[in-house]
């Protein structure tokens, strides 16, 4: 269907997505404007989900909130005589959900992760600490598997990919093979979860998976984050 032929709100909503994928070409062939269309988008996602909300019905299934936790990342690469051990990190940020027993859930997260990397010569061992600040921008669908009898709390299991941009790498000291930056600025990765609702209070526990390589020089690296979080509705 044509942006002409759909009427009303929706034909608006058509010609901004139109616009975005415009915008979005450009995002791809310029990595300059890499963090700007980050913003961008992650503006986009939040004021899509609060047009979603277009009657008395659908303002009670858009739920806010904010949120703050750990994670622990495991830095997984096939360089040799290089090895990686996980470190606590941290993150916040903010949630949007839209629906009732089926929803879609997106989230701006701004954190750091870390993780121990050392490499082994004739000479002995290096080992330093690696420290990335991001922020992330997970987007998924959700199915609440038990819900109370007045929708105030629920258990809930939820997957789907999380697009994230690195602002920051930093190498307390240099490795043989690895350099700050040899890590890639952005990563794409699969994220599922489970997370409970208690009244006012919501915690949740992931796993991201990275699908992108995490280093320029190996192919085959990849960032594996467990997150747990607490928060508030509202």
């Amino acid at each position: 269907m044509s942006c002409e032929t759909v009427n009303g709100k929706f034909k608006l909503v058509c010609g901004i997505i139109s616009n975005k994928f415009i915008f979005f070409i450009r995002f791809v062939k310029n990595p300059a404007m890499k963090f700007k269309g980050f913003l961008f988008a992650s503006f986009f996602l939040f004021a899509t989900l609060l047009h979603a909300q277009t009657d008395e019905s659908g303002s009670e299934r858009l739920k806010m909130g904010l949120h703050g936790g750990l994670n622990l990342s495991k830095y997984q690469t096939e360089l040799d005589s290089t090895d990686a051990s996980a470190r606590i990190g941290w993150q916040g940020g903010i949630m949007l959900r839209y629906g009732g027993n089926f929803f879609v859930e997106g989230n701006l997260n701004l954190g750091q992760s870390s993780a121990n990397m050392m490499t082994t010569d004739s000479i002995g061992t290096v080992e330093t600490t690696v420290y990335r600040t991001f922020m992330s921008l997970p987007v998924m669908a959700g199915v609440k598997v038990f819900s109370s009898p007045d929708g105030s709390s629920s258990v809930r299991v939820m997957g789907g990919i999380e697009f994230m941009s690195i602002l920051k790498t930093d190498v307390s000291d240099s490795l043989l093979n690895i350099e700050a930056d040899d890590f890639k600025p952005y990563s794409l990765a699969a994220v599922g979860g489970i997370g409970m609702d208690l009244w006012f209070l919501r915690f949740d526990l992931a796993l991201r998976y990275g699908l992108t390589p995490m280093l320029s020089t190996d192919p085959n690296s990849k960032i594996v984050m467990g997150t747990f979080n607490i928060g508030i509705l509202f």
